[in-house]
């Protein structure tokens, strides 16, 4: 070992390398400690039916408790990480008892080749470009609803991509293959796969987007333009993100998705969009109710959805401020998905950048049918520590 190039860096963590550089492991944990408040007003109950009451709830948890192993094994272009979590949310409990496991994170990087880089494990699946962002560097608490509903989240599978195509700096690709189960199924599969492609445009040049504020106060304009396609076969939940259900009927969905996204930043001011379409249909279950009948098979979530944020790192402080617009809308008559509306704010202090912070966001989400008196209100108070 070589006990020189052992450092620690806030929000990295540790990491230790042999002499050669053919080895080498970085330990890094964190934690992002929650007080989430909720507001529903009682809904009034329609053509005689019941009012829905009123909900109100506070409590305090680990919103994210995560531990990640990552470096480089045999070489320097063999790249390894490796996450799990700790976090009751993320493990899924009901009753006490877990329903995922915990790791998150566990794949192979083969960079040897810049524009034929392969991966391969679990890891987060390169379809939409808030998903792919670093989880410590949100703007917001957490990601948008429309990012929510229609992201992939994780997946195991491979792929070849190239973060440089030509080392021109302003191009990169990503396509690939995976099992199309999602991260919370283990167990056997069908031969339903998923396929993916993304492409994404750099028109001033490589920078970090995997950060959502503009720490740096960049002195000339950065951004991305992305878009990507997704196709799933046979998807054994209602829809591929993190907190995708499986149907109570047991059968499976197939969809085709689309998204197109942009980030950028300019002299303390930061931008994130993106729009989302999916398309579906259902293959009905062959599980049974109670009574012994077959249960019905729910539609498919077609639709679409956008958000829009921004924000200010206000000049010479560590305080940002920053905004939130977005909408998820239903399309055709053989859906299940519901229309929702999304708006609020966010008030970030800056402790040690991304390593420490303490963030105050409020959002308030609504059914456009019902109205927005009739929305939920929402305030959350974060501190997210990484070391």
């Amino acid at each position: 070992m070589d006990g020189g190039r052992a450092k620690w860096k806030p929000g990295s963590g540790i990491e230790i390398a042999t002499q050669d550089k053919r080895f080498s492991l970085q330990f890094g944990l964190m934690a992002q400690l929650q007080v989430p408040i909720h507001h529903t007003p009682a809904i009034p109950g329609m053509n005689g039916a019941m009012d829905t009451p009123a909900v109100n709830d506070v409590t305090l948890q680990f919103r994210r408790a995560r531990m990640s192993l990552g470096g480089n094994i045999f070489t320097p272009h063999i790249k390894y990480k490796i996450q799990f979590t700790m976090a009751p949310i993320e493990l899924g409990f009901k009753d006490g008892v877990p329903h995922r496991v915990p790791i998150l994170d566990w794949f192979f990087t083969f960079d040897r080749f810049r524009d034929a880089t392969f991966q391969v494990g679990q890891y987060k699946v390169p379809y939409n470009h808030q998903r792919m962002l670093r989880v410590v560097g949100m703007q917001f608490v957490d990601r948008s609803a429309a990012n929510n509903e229609f992201t992939m989240d994780r997946d195991i599978g491979l792929d070849i991509r190239s973060k440089d195509v030509g080392g021109l700096g302003k191009l990169r690709y990503y396509a690939g293959v995976y099992l199309g189960d999602g991260i919370a199924k283990y167990g056997a599969s069908d031969s339903g796969f998923m396929y993916l492609g993304r492409v994404e445009v750099l028109p001033f040049g490589q920078y970090d987007d995997l950060e959502e504020a503009d720490h740096e106060r960049s002195v000339k304009p950065k951004m991305l333009i992305g878009g990507a396609y997704a196709f799933i076969d046979r998807d054994p939940h209602d829809n591929h993100g993190f907190f995708g259900a499986i149907p109570a009927d047991g059968g499976t969905t197939s969809t085709h998705n689309a998204t197109a996204d942009v980030n950028f930043r300019w002299a303390g001011f930061s931008f994130e969009g993106a729009f989302f379409w999916r398309r579906g249909w259902r293959q009905a279950g062959k599980n049974l109710d109670a009574m012994g009948d077959p249960i019905q098979a729910v539609a498919p979530r077609n639709g679409l959805g956008y958000f829009t944020q921004a924000g200010y790192l206000l000049p010479r402080l560590p305080i940002e401020l920053g905004a939130r617009w977005g909408q998820i809308k239903a399309q055709g008559d053989n859906t299940s998905l519901k229309d929702s509306n999304e708006a609020g704010g966010v008030l970030n202090y800056y402790f040690a950048r991304h390593a420490l912070k303490l963030q105050l966001d409020y959002l308030h989400t609504w059914n456009p049918s019902l109205g927005a008196k009739y929305g939920t209100d929402q305030v959350r108070l974060q501190l997210q520590v990484t070391f």
